[in-house]
């Protein structure tokens, strides 16, 4: 099923937009990631094994530390109850867990900057005999990464958000900031 993994990917951009936007377009982007990703792992037990981990880890390690991050973890636990939590096996899970905490606790100053997960998902991959984890995590990855460069090159994030407007009496144009 292929849903899972564009989910990921999605989860992972709007996670970044929810970190840069302090708006409430940013708040809707943790709800929303949040219930992607609690999809995404109902959908696949595989997926979940790394995301509830990963999760659970950065609440441990303090990474939800804002409010668009506190309606992350609000709107995947309301999609995990919405859709059904998965059934999960708890060392692989352990793995996973271990690795994101790592991930949050290590700064190696890599160029890959969370490098413990990818290679924890490569193993249980390897372990279950499915790309599943590993495609999971590295496509959250890179849906995060394609964020971080479109809110990069949008240094007024609030102006990149502005809708123009075009009056038809006095052919002017209007900013308005949402």
């Amino acid at each position: 099923m292929v849903l899972p993994f564009f989910l990921s990917a999605f989860s992972g951009f709007l996670t970044k937009t929810a970190d840069e936007l302090k708006t409430p377009l940013g708040m809707a982007a943790g709800v929303a990631y949040g219930v992607s990703l609690a999809v995404a792992a109902s959908l696949d037990p595989l997926a979940a094994t790394v995301f509830v981990p990963s999760i659970l880890a950065n609440l441990l390690a303090g990474k939800i530390d804002s409010k668009t991050h506190a309606l992350g973890l609000a709107g995947f636990i309301l999609g995990l109850l919405a859709f059904g939590f998965p059934t999960i096996a708890l060392p692989l899970a352990f793995i996973a867990f271990a690795a994101a905490l790592a991930d949050e606790k290590i700064d190696l100053k890599w160029h890959y900057p969370r490098p413990f997960l990818p290679v924890a998902a490569a193993l249980i991959s390897v372990l279950t005999h499915s790309v599943t984890p590993l495609l999971a995590v590295l496509l959250f990855d890179a849906g995060y990464w394609v964020a971080e460069h479109v809110w990069q090159k949008q240094p007024q994030k609030e102006q990149a958000l502005a809708v123009t407007l075009k009056s038809k009496n006095k052919k002017t144009t209007k900013t308005v900031t949402r």
